[in-house]
């Protein structure tokens, strides 16, 4: 087997070929199988499949076969794709991984080691809010009902009919218009800092790393929703700046400020970002690796009781698509804090002279 596509028997891959469209796109599995131009996403299954079967992982790649054959919860098949992608990306980084087999209970994916000591990993594959899987069902469909928010427009010229449809996504939820500190970005920051925020499987006797795919978030066709630009404080704009929705999740503060590029509404963020977190719900995470559809950023909690091990943190540097200028990381001892205070201290000055950046 040299290829994802050879996991499956005939009748298996005719299934998924066959499967019915899921918000105008094809089943997540369909895609490294078949599309005729395959994406960064593809490749990388495609790779890591190899890479697996290559250090004698037959069993663990069969036992994906299940979820990715799932045509009724179709994120458990994306989800499946992610941890995939997460073993072969951990091999290619020169890590030994070792999966852990599950349990009842809530278990972590792999156990990995780049030489100076074990680290658990959790994969987890960050999806969109249901309500948007509902709302793009029915931007696709044809014949039924439109929700309110969706405008359809059919016009004829000459011969031909062109029909569109507009409609307002928000993947991490829609803002709640009698909260006054909601936003659009205020719910990703939200959605982000919740996952796999029940930390009980992680160990406290080691380190521990999250490896957070957004590769489907925001719907199932390779979402560019979230770039590696969100890992950063802020980002601007042609109309203003944007605060990154990852580093807000993992390093904001309550009350931070919110940009959002357009708004010159400031909202205060209502929570701690996952990393401040103190007392009982203290983090156990040593670090986050975010990966996109097209890049992945390593943001180390410089606040951790088990700190990313040496050779752990550079292995992770050859993880594919690493974007080192987005990540943060204790290069040199101190390094982490360092460039996270100094991130906060930007914010606030921004803060202050918000009404200064106004376009």
């Amino acid at each position: 087997m040299h290829q994802l596509a050879d996991l499956f028997d005939q009748a298996q891959r005719q299934s998924i070929k066959d499967a019915p469209l899921w918000m105008g796109a094809r089943h997540p599995t369909w895609y490294p199988l078949f599309h005729d131009k395959p994406r960064a996403l593809d490749v990388l299954v495609n790779e890591a499949f190899r890479r697996v079967r290559h250090v004698g992982g037959d069993v663990w790649l069969k036992a994906l076969v299940p979820s990715l054959l799932d045509f009724k919860s179709i994120n458990n098949a994306s989800s499946a794709l992610a941890e995939l992608r997460a073993y072969g990306g951990l091999l290619e980084a020169g890590f030994t991984v070792t999966p852990i087999p599950r349990k009842s209970s809530a278990t972590p994916d792999f156990t990995v080691d780049a030489g100076d000591g074990p680290i658990t990993v959790e994969v987890f594959s960050k999806h969109q809010d249901k309500q948007q899987d509902d709302l793009l069902n029915a931007v696709h469909s044809t014949g039924a009902a439109l929700p309110a928010e969706v405008e359809r427009r059919t016009r004829q010229m000459g011969s031909t009919t062109i029909t569109t449809t507009v409609t307002v996504l928000n993947p991490g939820g829609v803002p709640n218009p009698s909260k006054p500190h909601d936003s659009v970005q205020a719910n990703v920051i939200s959605r982000v800092c919740g996952i796999k925020q029940d930390e009980s499987q992680v160990p406290d006797d080691r380190p521990a790393i999250l490896i957070a795919d957004f590769g489907h978030f925001g719907g199932p066709v390779g979402a560019e929703f979230l770039k590696p630009d969100q890992a950063a404080p802020v980002e601007s704009g042609h109309h203003g700046i944007t605060c990154g929705a990852i580093w807000y999740a993992l390093y904001g503060w309550k009350g931070a400020p919110i940009f959002e590029e357009g708004s010159h509404r400031l909202v205060p963020m209502g929570h701690d970002g996952r990393f401040r977190l103190a007392g009982p719900k203290k983090s156990k995470l040593s670090a986050v690796l975010a990966v996109f559809a097209e890049g992945a950023v390593l943001l180390e909690n410089p606040w951790a009781t088990r700190q990313l091990t040496e050779q752990s943190r550079w292995s992770l540097v050859k993880f594919p698509w690493f974007n080192v200028a987005r990540s943060i990381a204790a290069w040199h001892t101190g390094d982490c804090a360092a460039q996270v205070d100094q991130q906060r201290r930007m914010i606030e000055a921004m803060e202050r002279n918000s009404t200064r950046m106004q376009w």
